[in-house]
């Protein structure tokens, strides 16, 4: 497996998990408006799952935009 192979991969998975955990948060936000909370817990998920899900991106669009390495292995 090449560098440029583990780099597309890793990406691949981090989009995979981006797009879960938009839906987790997506779920979260529609209970907080339908009332179904009790504590401030699920709101404080929520922030987690948007710190979360920003890393992810900023780490996908980073390798994207950085394109393939130019080194050789």
């Amino acid at each position: 497996m090449s560098h440029h192979d583990s780099i597309a991969s890793a990406v691949e998975a981090d989009v995979f998990q981006i797009a879960a955990l938009h839906r987790l948060l997506s779920f979260t936000l529609a209970e907080c408006l339908d009332g179904n909370i009790y504590d401030t817990s699920v709101l404080e998920g929520a922030v987690v799952l948007t710190r979360v899900i920003n890393q992810k991106f900023n780490r996908v669009t980073k390798a994207i935009l950085d394109g393939p390495s130019t080194q050789q292995d």
